[in-house]
């Protein structure tokens, strides 16, 4: 079924792809599982933390759920989906506020892209503090003194030995 038919069948909704992703049997996708050892094989996941391993297994599901489906799920749609799931069912285990522990770990803020119209504001305002990867460089030249060259001096073309 196509990502249209799919989501008409469900009345338009946008969240649905998004349900339909996590609800996806990754597990028993065989041509998901034969993606996944090509992964492991490249050793892409050598040397990195559970927590690495398990964002690329997940960018990796992504990857194959759009492609195969049609959708364009992003992986910030896909994790507050999660995350309004895990709330959605601590509250029907009628707990009156779920426990910290019951809910998963909120997705790393990653600061987005300001267009230039917001860019110019903060910049006109003065809030050059709020501007994402804004570094202060001092006006000042490097106090260190300046390193000797080790290298031998290159000889000119005119200047080398004729055989």
């Amino acid at each position: 079924m196509l990502s249209s038919e799919l989501t008409e069948s469900y009345g338009g909704n946008r969240e649905v792809p998004v349900d339909l992703f996590l609800q996806h049997d990754f597990a028993e996708d065989a041509t998901y599982q034969e993606g996944l050892a090509g992964i492991i094989a490249s050793g892409a996941l050598e040397g990195k933390s559970e927590e690495e391993k398990a964002d690329i297994v997940r960018r990796s599901e992504l990857f194959y759920f759009n492609r195969k489906y049609g959708y364009s799920i992003s992986l910030e749609d896909a994790r507050a989906r999660q995350c309004a799931s895990a709330l959605e069912l601590s509250a029907e285990e009628s707990q009156p506020t779920p426990s910290l522990s019951s809910i998963p770990p909120a997705p790393p803020e990653e600061p987005r892209t300001l267009t230039f119209a917001e860019l110019k504001v903060l910049i006109e305002q003065g809030k050059t503090d709020q501007i994402p990867n804004n570094r202060i460089i001092p006006n000042e030249l490097n106090k260190s003194p300046p390193s000797t060259s080790a290298a031998s001096v290159r000889r000119k073309p005119w200047e080398a030995e004729r055989p």
